[in-house]
């Protein structure tokens, strides 16, 4: 993605800024595209009755939520690795 080598520090600082800066997309997307009719239609009997097509607009709303949450690991992934850089137990055999 960078033109940094694998495994160093500056590969993993940047890449977590990457995970940073689409999460902020992501969020920015999801308020003003997502949020607004979500809101609009939902009430106490959206959820009484559960058809099929209810049921696939619930699996799709169930992707937008774990697209964030694996953009938010990667974040976390790599700001533990540019944290934790050079701190391995190394061996003569490595």
């Amino acid at each position: 993605m960078f033109k940094f080598d694998k495994y160093t520090r500056a590969y993993h600082i940047s890449n977590m800024i990457f995970y940073l800066f689409t999460l902020v997309v992501i969020g920015l997307i999801y308020v003003y595209g997502f949020y607004p009719p979500i809101a609009e239609v939902t009430s106490g009997d959206f959820f009484a009755s559960v058809g099929l097509r209810k049921l696939g607009g619930m699996l799709f709303f169930l992707v937008l939520i774990i697209v964030p949450l694996m953009v938010v690991y990667g974040a976390v992934y790599h700001l533990y690795k540019a944290i934790t850089f050079g701190r391995g137990t190394e061996t003569a055999e490595n």
